[in-house]
């Protein structure tokens, strides 16, 4: 093992928040730049009350987006409260912010005190109205001008009318934003590991044992770590990239002052990785955020090794590490492919086995399975037991392909794609890490309409 300087900067996606009164469309037009309902929308007034954060490819325009709850800068009732220092915090972590006011309440009160709000916080600051469903409806547009802004945006979030020349505008400051603009970026013959937990798991000692310096600044103290921090690192004559990154705090504990960054920043470190070491505090067990965790690497299809930290701190007894075991399948079932490991940053224990399990998660992670051999799978389990039939309509599956690596990712094709039960993907998806193994990667299928060739269902 040895260490190697990189000076190189990652670290270019431009972040956006948006941000406005409850019940405006921030988040329809969330995920409509999203192309997936990622954000729950209701006519009832902040049913967003946390920060959602989508890394967004939308028709040439690729970016991080913050969705935020609504933000009402007088109340002071608990949860109005809450959803105002998520919105603040986006605000500090965001590069720019688009601001979304909509045309049947008009330009109130409200929208005037965060817009004051905005202007003070030094971002650039992307003035639209929503439900501008139609020229016609421009003319209603005309009281926004009280705001002193000067650009203007109208947009309808649930039709997409107006998006793109939003988006052109934001653009214009942030070129970095068009897709293709910037080369900047990881090397794909390297692969890249993020180490990621809540703050105070010994993330940065691990990194220092992987290294055999003390790179990174080690304290007591949560959060000592803001921003990622990338280290080229080999073994066995391999480089890889190390993403040592801020601790992901549960969002109602996170102050906008002390944490401004650490959650975007993590986050996009996930995103950035292939492989990712989820650090996990032996002395505490599995908490919940460890699963909220879980659930992010999940969601961006990222291979993940669960590393269960600071073991040398733990009383033992014949049965410890089988509990242990019995913890991390019961709250983290649904990463049940990850492999586990039992080690101490501080002392170097078993830490040597951590790279030679991502050598082997790696290889699953790549794996690609020949079209043949994947319809001869597919025919034994069929001959063993096929979809269930809905009413009188028979399911029937063809034939199966790999589409993709890194997750691995496969297209069912079927005559009846909508009827297929999640009990039966599920299965499915058990029967093809049977048979092809993909420990410690997900896996992702695809059910295709034999007549419309069209996708209908992802794992």
């Amino acid at each position: 093992m040895n260490w190697i300087n990189d000076s190189k900067e990652y670290e270019t996606m431009k972040v956006f928040a948006l941000v406005g009164k409850p019940n405006v469309g921030k988040s329809t037009l969330y995920n409509r730049l999203a192309k997936k309902r990622l954000a729950i929308v209701h006519e009832q007034p902040g049913v967003t009350r946390d920060r959602n954060l989508a890394m967004i490819n939308y028709k040439g325009f690729k970016f991080f987006l913050i969705d935020t709850g609504g933000f009402e800068p007088e109340s002071k009732e608990a949860i109005p409260q809450k959803m105002r220092e998520q919105s603040q915090l986006a605000v500090e972590e965001a590069d720019g912010i688009l601001f979304i006011t909509e045309k049947d309440s008009g330009w109130t009160p409200q929208d005037e005190g965060i817009f004051e709000f905005l202007r003070r916080s030094q971002k650039p600051v992307y003035f639209a109205v929503n439900k501008i469903d139609s020229e016609k409806h421009e003319a209603s547009m005309a009281e926004f001008y009280e705001s002193g802004c000067g650009d203007i945006f109208p947009i309808s979030a649930a039709h997409g009318r107006g998006i793109p020349d939003l988006l052109q505008a934001v653009a214009a400051d942030f070129p970095e934003i068009v897709e293709g603009a910037s080369e900047t970026g990881p090397d794909d013959e390297i692969l890249s590991i993020a180490i990621v937990g809540r703050p105070n798991a010994g993330k940065s000692s691990l990194l220092n044992q992987f290294v055999g310096e003390n790179k990174q600044i080690v304290h007591d103290s949560p959060g000592t770590t803001r921003d990622p921090v990338d280290h080229i690192y080999k073994y066995h004559g391999q480089s890889f990239r190390l993403i040592d990154t801020a601790g992901i705090r549960k969002k109602s504990r996170v102050s906008f002052v002390l944490d401004k960054y650490s959650m975007v920043a993590a986050l996009k470190s996930i995103e950035r990785a292939d492989v990712v070491l989820l650090v996990i505090d032996a002395a505490e067990g599995v908490v919940e955020q460890d699963a909220r965790i879980a659930g992010l690497i999940l969601e961006r299809g990222k291979a993940v090794i669960l590393v269960i930290n600071k073991w040398d701190l733990v009383e033992k007894d014949s049965k410890t590490m089988d509990k242990a075991k019995d913890d991390l399948r019961d709250k983290l079932s649904f990463v049940s492919f990850a492999p586990s490991l039992f080690i101490s940053a501080k002392t170097g224990q078993r830490v040597h086995k951590i790279m030679e399990k991502v050598l082997e998660i790696q290889k699953e992670y790549q794996k690609r399975i020949q079209t043949s051999d994947l319809n001869q799978i597919l025919q034994s389990i069929l001959a063993r037991h096929q979809p269930p039939s809905v009413g009188s309509r028979r399911v029937k599956l063809f034939y199966a392909t790999q589409v993709a690596t890194r997750p691995p990712t496969f297209i069912i094709t079927s005559n009846a794609p909508n009827y297929i039960r999640e009990s039966y993907h599920r299965f499915m998806m058990s029967q093809f890490r049977h048979f092809f193994g993909f420990e410690g990667t997900p896996i992702r299928i695809f059910w295709r309409d034999k007549n419309k060739r069209k996708l209908n269902e992802e794992a």
